[in-house]
This record gives C-alpha cells, structure tokens and sequence, in this order.
C-alpha cells in the first residue's frame, strides 16, 4: 500500500512541477509584454514579487530582463546588480539580439572588468590592478555632485587636490605643488591632450563641459613614464559618453542668481558599426560684485573699489565636439572658449578697477580669453594577439591676455612707452591704463602604439606595451599693446616687450610591462623624451617607474615608484614682458614620488576605503618670484590621504581626508612646515539619499584648517617684499535635489549656503575673496 502511494505521489509531481512553471512561466511572459510596451514600473513589479520562484532558464531570463528594466530607467547601479546574477547562473552567456549598452556591460563584466580604466596602464585593467592610486569619478557621482565644472567636481571626489587661486583663471594644486597656471597637471580628453603647448595650461572651468562624460579617471601621482611633460603631480582623463551610452538626445538649460545662464544639448546614437556623440555647451555668469575699502587693498596705489567674483562675461564660454568611431577608425573634436573676469590688476597694483569701463579686444573686456581646437584622428586594428594604433593630432589655440595696470585713478606716475622703430616715450599716466598680449600656437603630431598580451603556460602572464609619438610646435603669431583712458591703444609691439615666435620639435618612446602571477602584478615601465628648443640646443628625458600590487578579492597593497618632468613652458623662456619674463635657460621641472596603499572592500557591507601615503621631492619647480618666472629650489613633503565610499540601499556617501606636511624647501613658498596657500588638513564629505522615487537629495561639506597666505608688495627696486597673513580654517557647505519624471529632470542647488565670506591665496599678489552663495536651477529633457 505504501508502495503505490508513493509511487502516485512520484508520478503527480512532475504534473505539478510542470504545473507551477506554466505559471511561473505566465508571470514571466506578462512581465515582457509590459517591458515591450514601455511600462517597466509594471514589469519591474511582476519580476520582484515572484523572483524566487524562477529557476534554470527562466530565472536566467528573468535576471536579464530585470537588468533591461532598469537600463530602461537609466538605473545603472540596478542594471549591474541583475546582470551579475545573470552571469552567474550563465558565466558563458552571450549577448546576441541585447541593446548594445546592455551588450556592452555584459562583455564588461564577463572580462571582470566591471570598474575599468584605461589611464593608468594604457590599457583597460580594473581600479585594483592600477599602479599607482586612482580616483574614478563615474556618470553617477558627477549627476549627484552638483558640481557646475571640472574644479568643483575634481575638489569633491580627489584626495591631495586642494583650491589655489589664481586671479586670471581657474587653478588647483595637487599635493601642494602649483603656480600660475593650471600647469602641473596633465588634463586629457578620451586621451588627447589639453593643456596648451605653449602655456602648459588647461582649465577646469566651464570650458569642459560635464554632461558628455561617462567618467574621469584622476591618476594621483607622476605619470610622465606614459605621457611625458606636464604628466607632473597627476593625470586627469576625461571619457566622453559613447553614442549607444545616450541613444538619443539630452537638452539642458539653467539659471541661476549673478546672471548665470547656462544651455547644453547632447547627442548620440549607435547606427551598425558607427558610434556618435556629439556635444555643445555654453556658459554666462555676470559674477558676484564685492566692495573691497580702500585699507584693505595691498597694491602699490591702493584705491577701493568692486571686484568681481566669478565672471564669465562679454562672450559665453562654450565647448562643443564630437566623438565618432567606426569600426577601429576614431575621430574626435572638440572646440571651447573661455574668458575669466579678473578681479584685480595686474601684478603689484593688485587694485579694484572699472571693468566696463573698458574697451573690447576681440570681443572681450579685462581678462584671460582662450579658444582651442583639437582634433585627432586615429585607427586601430589586431595581428592576431598584437593589437595597434596609429593616429595624427592637430592641435591650435588663440590666447588674449588682457591686463588692467594699476588702477582706474591712480597718482600721476610716468610710464615709458617703446614704439617700433622709435625712440623711448615719456608719458604720464593718470587713468585706464590697460596692455593686452595676443599670441597663436598651433602643434601637429603623430603617435603609434603597440600592445601584445603574453600567456605562459606555468601561470605568468601580462601584457607588453610600447609607443613612438613625435610633436612639432609653431608660435606663429604674437603682438602686445598698451594702451590708457580705457580705450585709447597707445602703441603695439611686434619684436620687443612681447612673445618671440619660434618652433619646436620633441619626440618620444615607452615601453611598459604589466606581469601578473598568481597575486602579484609587477607594472614597470619607462619612457625617453628628446625635445630640440627653439634656440636649438637639446634635452633628454628618461621617466622610469615601478610598481608592485599584491592582489586579493577583498583587499590589495600598491608600492609604487615613479619620477615626472615638466620642460618649462614656451612662455616663459621666450616672453619679454616685464611681467612673464623667464628667460630661454630655464630648466625643466622634476618630481620623485614614493607611495604606498592598501585598500579594502570587506570593512562593512557596502564600504570601499583606501589609505595613501606618498613621499614627494620637487626640483626645480617653476614659480613665480616677483614679477618674473624662475626655477625654484628644492620642496620635499609628505602626507596621508584616506578616501571611502559607502553604499546602502538609498543612501550613497563619498569622503576624503587629507594630511599634508613640508619636511623641507629651499626657494620655495613655504614657511616652517607649511606651503604657503595648502592647507595641512582637508576633507571633502559628500553625501546623496533618494527619498521617493525620482526625488534625490544631496549635500556636501568641504573643510580647510587654516593656511598661511601672503601678500607681495615690491621695494624701490620692485623686488618682493613678502608679508604673511593667516587664511582661517573653514566649513563650507552646499545642498541640492533632483526630481525626475519620465524624460524630464529638474534639479537646484545652492553653493556656499551659510553665505560664509573667506579668501584663498595662491600664485595671486595677495589672498582673494570666495564666492558667497550661489543658487542655480536646471531643466533637462531627455529625448
């Protein structure tokens, strides 16, 4: 009896399995009918509530269908998570008929690859596997900053990376390591270099426009064993979205107070093999007017007066470009203006002035206006294993420096004024007095790069990587004027008092090996740089680096050693201004750095956190003394650098501590053990909740101790009388939400919202006023 009971009950349960799949099944199949029909909240909801009903098959295709939903949604984080499940039940699946970003991220995550950068190696590894410490700054953590450029988002997110100012243009240090310019550090877009050949400088203002990028890969430490000169203190590569990431189109405006317009538009499709983005931003803001009294002006004519406080007038910044790959053909382009408004005089006057009172230069008042292009053109293809690239690049920039000396009204000095072919003239000076230097580069270059992967058969494999990249430099165009009364162009200069045309040539090869055994990776590499000056004599470079990583699922250890240089800039060594003068012996700029990480996945469930230490030696830095550029001496400084992230269900929370200390110096700005303007301590605390469905809300804090600052008055002989000031410690905090329905998101935030007044120093005459607070609203429409 028994025994035919259970045989009835064996021969039920497969009616009943086959049973409860049919309507498991049913579920599954009404829950793709609404994915098809476009309501993913609805499809969502079937495939949660019975998910632990499917299985085999049927739970594969409930976790990618999960995954599309999502996608659908623009919910990354979501997306990831449903398609690691699938890949777990599937390590082998394949996607055939998938969109192509969900293509895209499962052949990602098939490689194990699921945070991959390309900057630090030259090549796609994960952050564990970096040589040297990494910041990835995501599509994500740039939409929840808040940030409104390139500075504010790499000061939220990059430990060691502190504000100095500058009063013609945006600036940052890395690790206390800075001067007049954005100069140190090597800012790359999708590759391509930005900073300018002549200056060494590229913005991180409005001039780079966020809503293109897909991420930024900040390499904290010398990089110049791949990329050479200005690779000096760090590496900032900028990944644009691909067409097939946007597949369609996005449209921003925003307003926001001190007249801030703002309008973008972003484009991209996947069409077969042709991949298209394609970009465009402008940016306006009147900026924020502060009377400075006339006892609180250190220039040498002191008079009160407004300054203005983030100014981008008279013509809008913009950037708009496009990046196309078809096939291994890649093109890329992109175009950008920018114009800062100074705040003060120029140099020692350091004085409040007039600024509409004064007459337009190439459609700009008082300020530092750059416009660049660049354009590179490249093509990749496989021998089998071997994989190689060769590309042309073509870079040009126009720079105005337009300069207010002294101040609108000062006591009556003589001026001497040396026309062309004419003997010195006296004049006196009373008012508006202004000079403007206006100069074109231009630079061709070409490159081709190597990689071949090894595999040996007792377990050692790694990747070798070589490049060849040759640069031919052209100032081809440069004249100065001065002028006074605001608008009257007293005389030009084409030969003297301005910058000397010339041309350069400078070539380059790398090579690097990444070998990987077991739980170490060895990276080392090392690259030579040859570069003939424009007065021909020679230099060589040799920038080796080394790396070893012990390499564990839930944590790693990093020692690194790496050595930069910077050759000083065209600018300098062959400008004959007063103000820039360098002089064509000026030397190139060094760095040797030490570091040491160990980071963690495993604290607690959701939390990253890595700690840094490095130990840097700067030689021959380039720095302002006085009114002229000169190699400095010797700075040696070591600090701590602890960063996290934590992610819990609604809540996600960035941080980042920083300890800087000067262990020595010699001709540098430094005091005791402080760098003059860099904070011993700074932290950063950025945190996002979403509250309901579509509505986020986030705030940030950004805390510096205090910091010596100074202020540079000259003797009778113009040489700098250095008087030292103390910059309080400050906490300064920003809020902000989002809401989005459907294709529409609008978004608020408000900068600086205790209105908290405070000054930063940094290669300025004297310490600047901050911006208060700000507010600005945005509107976006997805298409």
């Amino acid at each position: 009896m028994k025994f035919h009971l259970i045989a009835i009950i064996i021969c039920l349960l497969p009616l009943s399995a086959q049973a409860q799949e049919s309507s498991v099944r049913q579920i599954y199949n009404q829950a793709e009918s609404e994915y098809d029909l476009g309501r993913i909240e609805q499809a969502i909801s079937l495939l949660q509530d019975n998910i632990k009903d499917f299985s085999g098959n049927l739970r594969e295709s409930a976790y990618r269908l999960m995954a599309l939903c999502y996608l659908g949604q623009d919910n990354l984080e979501e997306t990831e998570k449903y398609a690691m499940l699938l890949l777990k039940d599937n390590p082998y699946y394949t996607s055939v008929q998938d969109p192509i970003r969900f293509a895209d991220l499962i052949n990602r995550l098939k490689s194990g690859k699921t945070a991959t950068i390309t900057t630090a190696s030259n090549q796609q590894e994960s952050l564990d596997e970096a040589p040297v410490p990494v910041t990835l700054i995501s599509e994500e953590m740039i939409n929840k900053s808040g940030a409104r450029n390139l500075k504010e988002l790499l000061l939220i997110y990059v430990p060691g990376m502190t504000n100095v100012e500058c009063n013609e243009e945006m600036n940052i240090a890395m690790r206390g390591i800075y001067s007049s310019g954005q100069e140190k550090i090597l800012i790359m877009l999708n590759g391509h270099r930005l900073n300018s050949y002549c200056t060494n400088v590229a913005r991180p203002d409005y001039s780079i426009s966020l809503d293109k990028i897909k991420q930024i890969e900040v390499l904290r430490g010398p990089a110049s064993s791949l990329y050479g000169g200005v690779a000096l203190t760090s590496v900032i590569n900028i990944i644009t979205k691909s067409g097939g990431d946007i597949d369609g189109m996005q449209v921003k405006g925003g307003l926001g107070n001190y007249g801030v317009q703002k309008a973008s538009v972003l484009f991209g499709k996947r069409f077969m093999d042709v991949d298209l983005t394609i970009w465009g931003e402008i940016f306006k803001s009147d900026g924020e007017k502060f009377y400075i009294p006339k006892e609180d002006v250190k220039g040498t004519s002191p008079v009160g007066g407004d300054i203005i406080i983030g100014g981008y007038d008279d013509r809008p910044t913009n950037n708009y470009g496009l990046d196309l790959n078809w096939k291994g053909l890649h093109l890329l382009y992109n175009a950008a203006f920018s114009k800062t408004i100074a705040p003060y005089s120029l140099s020692y006057f350091f004085s409040p002035y007039s600024y509409d009172k004064y007459i337009l230069v190439d459609g700009n008042r008082p300020g530092y206006a750059n416009t660049t292009n660049n354009l590179e053109l490249s093509y990749s293809f496989n021998i089998n294993k071997l994989n190689l690239k060769a590309g042309a690049t073509y870079d040009n920039e126009f720079h105005n420096m337009y300069q207010v000396v002294a101040d609108d009204t000062p006591p009556e000095w003589n001026y001497t004024l040396t026309p062309n072919g004419a003997p010195e003239v006296e004049i006196l000076m009373k008012e508006g007095g202004f000079q403007c230097l206006r100069f074109k580069e231009e630079n061709y270059g070409a490159y081709v790069r190597a990689d071949l992967p090894y595999n040996f058969s007792n377990g050692h494999h790694g990747n070798i990587t070589t490049g060849f990249h040759y640069n031919y430099f052209n100032m081809y165009d440069a004249n100065n004027f001065e002028g006074l009364n605001f608008d009257n162009i007293i005389t030009t200069y084409d030969d003297e008092k301005n910058l000397i045309k010339g041309r350069e040539h400078s070539a380059d090869g790398y090579i690097q090996v990444k070998h990987c055994y077991k739980d170490f990776v060895l990276n080392a590499g090392v690259r030579y740089d040859y570069k003939r000056r424009k007065n021909s004599k020679g230099f060589n470079e040799f920038s080796p680096r080394i790396a070893l990583i012990y390499l564990k699922p839930k944590w790693n250890v990093k020692i690194s050693y790496s050595e930069s240089f910077v050759d000083a800039p065209y600018f300098y060594r062959y400008n004959t201004l007063d103000t820039f003068f360098g002089g064509e012996d000026m030397l190139s700029e060094y760095l040797h750095s030490l570091q040491a990480s160990v980071s963690s996945h495993s604290l607690l469930k959701g939390l990253d956190v890595e700690l840094n230490g490095f130990y840097n030696v700067a030689t021959s830095l380039v720095y302002p003394q006085g009114i002229n550029y000169w190699n400095s001496g010797t700075m040696k400084n070591i600090g701590l650098e602890l960063s996290s992230t934590y992610r819990r269900n609604r809540l996600n929370v960035n941080g980042n501590i920083t300890w800087q200390r000067l262990l020595s110096s010699e001709d540098y700005k430094t005091t005791g053990n402080r760098i003059y303007n860099i904070p011993e301590w700074s932290a950063n605390l950025h945190a996002t909740y979403e509250l309901l469905k579509g509505l986020r809300v986030n705030a940030s804090v950004n805390f510096y101790s205090n910091q010596i600052s100074t202020y540079e008055t000259p003797d009778e002989y113009w040489s700098p009388i250095i008087t030292e000031t103390d910059i309080p410690s400050r906490l300064i905090a920003n809020i902000g939400a989002s809401y989005k329905i459907k294709i529409f998101e609008i978004s608020g935030h408000v900068y600086n919202l205790f209105n908290h007044g405070y000054e930063q120093g940094g290669t300025s005459i004297g310490p600047i006023r901050q911006q208060g607070r700000w507010a600005m609203m945005n509107l976006t429409i997805k298409i």
